[in-house]
Parts: structure tokens; C-alpha cells; sequence
């Protein structure tokens, strides 16, 4: 039991790929998939979840200063995402290159949907603000869009994100440069968030496992330094 306690939580810190960045590069990396997961979780902790658009609408509608505020902090985040799945590239692709780099390609498609869903809630958000529309009325547009863009971007963020958490995490989890719990923690954030529907919990998780694996790269050291 002990030994495969040790595995899931111990990371080799002269074997790690983080060992070969410079000082700077490690602590770039582990703010990256820090800051990035922090701002997700602040922009779910700032809004409800909702089950039907036209709640969210009327909720943002009546609290401007909060859902703007909100729609920012999920916007920022998703430069920083993007420069997370380039840091678990790095991460993982000493042991395991084909996985690393198919997780990573499949996280960046992730990320270029995620950001053209966010330029159409930013739109939403607007719209909602406006006082010209109803709400009703644009909720029910927002849920029947249909055209090719629209398919194209849920197939961007929905594919490319769910394969590519997955991928990854099985990446991470055979590179020994992250704890293995926390590359764990990717799946179960990836299930609580799609599958049990809880946003704010999911981004927590995601942040739990961004500060371990950010804290083993700050650890991490060349041979020479760790002697």
C-alpha cells in the first residue's frame, strides 16, 4: 500500500523535464497552469450555474458589474490554458512524444473553440444588458444556433478538450514529471464537470491539480543541483 501511495504522489525531481528549464522557465511554467486555472475558477465562483440560458440571461441582465466581470476573468484564463497544455507537452514528451504532442494539439483545437464560445457569451452578455432585447427571445436563439461556424466551434471546444484532458492526463501520468494523483485530478475534474454538471467544484479540482503539478516543477532540479 505504501509503495503505491509513493507512486501516485512522488516525482523524481532529476529525471523530470522541468529539471532542464532554466529558473525562470520553471517558474513561468508553474504560473502558467496556476494563474489559468485560478481565473477559471474565479469567473465560476462569480456567476451561478444555470440549467436554462434564458435564467443565466435574466441573471445577467440584472447583475452587470458581477457577470462582466466574470465573462473577463473566463476570457483571460484562456491564453494561460493554451500555454498549460504547451507546458504538459514539454512534461510529458520524454517518455511518452506521441501521446504529449496528440494531447497537446487536440488541447490547443480545445482552446480556440473555448475562445470563440467566449466571443459569443461576451455577445450574449451584451445583448442581455442591453434592455432592447427579450430575453426569452434570445435565449431561444442562443440554444437553436445550428449554422456551420457554430457546429464548427462545439466540435473545436467539445472534442478537442474532452480527448484532449484525457490524452493528456494519461501523458502526464506515464511521464513521472508530474505526480500521478494530480494528473488524476484531469480526469476527475473532466468527469465532474461534464458529466455530473458542477462547473465551480470541477475548476477547483482543476486548480488543486495545476498548484501540485506546478509545485513538483518548482522543485524540480538538475543532478548537479540537487546533490
Amino acid at each position: 500500500m505504501t509503495a503505491v501511495l509513493s507512486s501516485l504522489v512522488v516525482v523524481d525531481r532529476t529525471a523530470s523535464p522541468a529539471a532542464r528549464f532554466t529558473p525562470l522557465g520553471r517558474l513561468a511554467a508553474a504560473g502558467t497552469i496556476v494563474v489559468g486555472a485560478s481565473l477559471q475558477v474565479l469567473a465560476f465562483a462569480l456567476i451561478p450555474d444555470f440549467d436554462k440560458t434564458v435564467d443565466r440571461l435574466r441573471w445577467v441582465a440584472d447583475h452587470n458589474v458581477q457577470a462582466q466581470l466574470s465573462k473577463t476573468f473566463d476570457l483571460l484564463a484562456v491564453p494561460f490554458l493554451l500555454g498549460g497544455a504547451i507546458v504538459y507537452v514539454l512534461l510529458g514528451r520524454d517518455r511518452s512524444p506521441r501521446l504529449a504532442w496528440t494531447g497537446g494539439i487536440l488541447l490547443g483545437f480545445g482552446m480556440c473553440g473555448l475562445m470563440a464560445v467566449q466571443g459569443l457569451e461576451t455577445l450574449e452578455y451584451a445583448l442581455a444588458q442591453d434592455g432592447r432585447f427579450d430575453l426569452a427571445s434570445l435565449a431561444d436563439a442562443v440554444d437553436n444556433i445550428s449554422t456551420a461556424p457554430a457546429v464548427a466551434t462545439a466540435v473545436l471546444f467539445l472534442v478537442g478538450a474532452a480527448f484532449g484532458i484525457l490524452v493528456t492526463s494519461v501523458s502526464l501520468w506515464r511521464s513521472r514529471a508530474a505526480p500521478r494523483a494530480a494528473a488524476a485530478l484531469l480526469v476527475v475534474f473532466f468527469v465532474v464537470d461534464a458529466v455530473l454538471s458542477e462547473p465551480l467544484v470541477a475548476h477547483v479540482i482543476a486548480l488543486v491539480g495545476a498548484v501540485w503539478i506546478a509545485v513538483a516543477i518548482l522543485r524540480s532540479r538538475p543532478p548537479a543541483e540537487a546533490r
